[in-house]
């Protein structure tokens, strides 16, 4: 069934015009999953998992699309448990029985658009954008935050951002519910942001434009677009030199070295928490009275007869530490 709103078609996964994620045709047009990596910057990337430079790439058929991974199929096969929880919490709310699809009118931001929306939430005539994410591990847990009490990643606040520009569905805040790895789960909600969803039209409209040159993003550090780089040249022409100019190879060298001394400055304070630790679980910082401690760092058992191993709270940075009296 086919519904409309101002510039905005509506389909299920029922309709012949439902364009399935991933397919060739969903890789030439602009969705909420690809903004984040789409708003990075080279010094600032917003996506964890893409970068401008290997979108770019990968939506000009310069490397291949992103090959299905576990990870995707365990997203979808925990959807129906997350359906279940957000209805617990939200009774009030109904749910669409799958996935809609918003495609939008190209004229409307300039540039085409296609939402696909886990579940559209229904109260009377409103509607809202409802995602489901799920962390696997108590590595992915640590990015949301300790039990999921920390903020949406930024890349998920921007994916759920785009959803409600690309539908316009603005009035209600758009909900995220995450689902842990001990099947614990925690329902985001996400504001609209006028502000930022016009910065959102701006970057991506420069970007799809962009597409039609042959120009790239600047480079950024990410893996993603080191493993683009590797992508586009797989083979070794034999005994051929690359001339590298002096300042980049003295950059380069540079770097390697602030490397290896970060590294080593690392591990003695990786010592230093640890010894202070002995046999607790968690290292943690003290912020007074009334305050909860703030979690930096776990020991975690590796099963029967081995040591306890290490693991910092990544999603902890020194801004968020109170500073020494």
């Amino acid at each position: 069934m086919t519904r409309r709103t101002d510039g905005v078609r509506f389909y299920t996964p029922r309709d012949p015009e439902f364009i399935k994620p991933g397919s060739p045709e969903w890789l030439k047009v602009i969705t909420p999953s690809k903004v984040a990596a789409i708003l990075g910057e080279p010094d600032d990337p917003v996506s964890r998992y893409e970068s401008p430079f290997r979108l770019w790439h990968r939506m000009t058929g310069r490397v291949e699309p992103e090959e299905p991974k576990d990870a995707f199929r365990m997203g979808h096969r925990v959807e129906p448990l997350a359906d279940g929880l957000y209805r617990d919490d939200r009774p009030g709310w109904l749910l669409s029985p799958g996935e809609v699809q918003a495609h939008v009118d190209p004229e409307k931001f300039g540039f085409p658009a296609i939402a696909t929306l886990d579940r559209r939430g229904v109260c009377g005539s409103s509607r809202r954008v409802v995602e489901f994410k799920l962390a696997r591990n108590l590595t992915d847990l640590d990015v949301w935050g300790d039990d999921l009490k920390g903020e949406l990643p930024d890349d998920y606040h921007a994916q759920v951002i785009a959803l409600m520009l690309f539908t316009g569905w603005t009035r209600i805040p758009g909900e995220l519910l995450a689902v842990g790895p001990y099947l614990q789960h925690r329902i985001y909600t996400v504001d609209y942001d006028r502000n930022f969803a016009a910065w959102i039209i701006q970057k991506c409209r420069r970007f799809y434009e962009s597409l039609s040159s042959d120009t790239p993003p600047a480079l950024d550090n990410t893996t993603a677009t080191y493993e683009c780089l590797r992508a586009l040249h797989p083979e070794i022409d034999r005994g051929v030199n690359a001339i590298v100019p002096a300042d980049e190879a003295r950059e380069f060298a540079a770097a390697r070295k602030r490397l290896d001394a970060a590294a080593e400055t690392f591990a003695y304070h990786k010592n230093v928490i640890l010894q202070r630790m002995e046999q607790a679980q968690y290292a943690v910082v003290d912020q007074g009275e009334g305050a909860e401690p703030i979690r930096i760092a776990e020991r975690r058992s590796q099963g029967t007869n081995k040591k306890p191993a290490f693991y910092p709270v990544k999603s902890v940075g020194p801004a968020d530490l109170p500073i020494p009296a």
